[in-house]
């Protein structure tokens, strides 16, 4: 190879090399910009935060959130790629680079903190409770212990369910699968999102249950980023608060049957009085 060649060459590689770093460097704010589609996870089996309604659509509380910040990023909430998550492959999509961010139930815990990013807080929702026949007299989380209870993998709670409490955690990956394991009498109850669960008795085949065991704690929920994406951050986060000074969230919390909450109220009027 002569000189010139070498040389040539050298830079072609250096103008790639270049190029690649550039790409890589690029933050989630412009590619969605680029790409002109906000791409998002959510849930599509967890009333109300994300369900699936009678003509087969994603709908929900979060989801609606999801559109809303579409809208504020690029003009449309139309713009918007909403793609099905469960709580064992959410935070996996989002680090793989397959989603852009999380809107799927995701509660704000220490452990997260150290692999994802998360928006402003917008929910403070109950903990677990557990969904168990209405003649069961259990009452108590240490009256579980060592006893077969349906959860679903990847839920934050589970460590403290094994650990803390010896439940025997039978976890599955979806909703279905649990709720019909606990049909089946392969668990004594389902350890869940109090509020679905609290939603789920009033159906016409889940009479014959009652929630048994309340929540010990509440969690606050946000959205889920991919780590150090600080402009991508800043431009989400003026989108909820936007939202929430708008009154959005009161109004979603209203349609889609969700119990009054003093948290989201607060926020709303907090997110107001500082736009004014």
């Amino acid at each position: 190879m002569t000189k010139i060649k070498k040389i040539g060459t050298c830079i072609v590689a250096i103008a790639a090399f270049a190029g690649s770093t550039s790409m890589a460097s690029a933050g989630t704010l412009e590619d969605v910009k680029a790409r002109g589609k906000l791409v998002v996870g959510v849930k599509n089996d967890y009333a109300p935060y994300g369900m699936l309604n009678d003509k087969g659509q994603i709908v929900g509380f979060e989801v609606s959130l999801a559109k809303y910040v579409a809208k504020e990023l690029l003009g449309s909430e139309d713009k918007i790629e909403l793609v099905p998550v469960v709580a064992a492959n959410r935070i996996e999509f989002l680090t793989a680079g397959r989603i852009d961010a999380i809107f799927a139930t995701l509660g704000v815990t220490e452990d997260r903190k150290k692999v994802i990013d998360f928006t402003t807080e917008y929910v403070s929702a109950a903990g677990p409770s557990v969904l168990m026949a209405k003649d069961a007299t259990i009452s108590k989380w240490e009256e579980l212990k060592g006893k077969p209870v349906c959860g679903i993998q990847g839920s934050y709670y589970n460590k403290k369910m094994t650990e803390e409490f010896g439940i025997n955690l039978v976890a599955f990956k979806t909703q279905p699968e649990a709720y019909r394991a606990l049909k089946d009498n392969r668990c004594i109850g389902f350890v869940f999102d109090d509020m679905t669960l609290q939603q789920k008795i009033k159906e016409a085949d889940w009479t014959g249950y009652k929630v048994a065991v309340a929540p010990y704690e509440f969690l606050p929920m946000a959205g889920g980023l991919r780590k150090g994406d600080a402009e991508f951050q800043v431009a989400v986060d003026a989108a909820i608060t936007k939202a929430e000074a708008e009154g959005k969230l009161i109004e979603w919390e209203a349609e889609f049957g969700m119990p009054h909450s003093q948290y989201i109220a607060d926020r709303a009027k907090a997110a107001a009085a500082k736009k004014n």
